[in-house]
């Protein structure tokens, strides 16, 4: 009894520390919480495969601690009581600054993405290495242009219209080899 004891007051301590510092998952966790949460339970997340008319698709360069340095299809984690449409139409927006587009309602594929421990140099690698995957298929109209003002084409965030995938793509999405021939 004293056990569940300790664990309600650690509980209700720690909501009142995330409130005094405006900390809500409405608001946003911050990066330390985020990483520490993600470290004891899966992300779910949206990807968006998005195509051109030539069957063409989008990949965005990435480089962080979490994977590295490579490309990958660009998506994002959805967020307590978001919707995955509101997740979709904002990861459109923020990394590939795109509003004018289309999508299948439904995901062409869900994915569970893990990381293997020592794969990454990380102090904690359990952080950030479990994702469930929804994989959206977009389409772009004609009229889309890529918007990668100022940056090259090994800085983070430059987009890259591909026919087939880089030998360069992040290692946690090799398994998007199966569908992206």
């Amino acid at each position: 009894m004293t056990g569940n004891n300790s664990l309600k007051n650690f509980i209700f301590t720690f909501r009142e520390e995330l409130s005094r510092h405006a900390i809500s998952a409405y608001t946003g966790l911050g990066p330390d919480l985020f990483n520490f949460i993600s470290s004891l339970t899966p992300i779910v997340n949206v990807d968006l495969l998005v195509y051109n008319s030539k069957g063409q698709f989008l990949l965005s360069m990435r480089d962080d601690q979490h994977c590295g340095r490579g490309w990958h299809i660009p998506g994002g984690c959805i967020r307590f009581k978001e919707t995955i449409d509101s997740r979709i139409k904002e990861v459109a927006k923020k990394e590939l600054s795109l509003t004018d587009f289309t999508y299948d309602k439904d995901p062409i594929k869900v994915f569970e993405i893990m990381w293997g421990k020592d794969q990454r140099n990380l102090e904690n690698d359990d952080e950030r290495a479990h994702f469930i995957t929804l994989v959206y298929k977009c389409y772009v109209p004609d009229t889309y242009i890529i918007n990668n003002p100022y940056k090259s084409e090994k800085e983070a965030g430059y987009l890259k219209w591909f026919d087939t995938l880089p030998n360069n793509l992040l290692s946690i999405q090799n398994c998007y080899r199966e569908i992206l021939k």
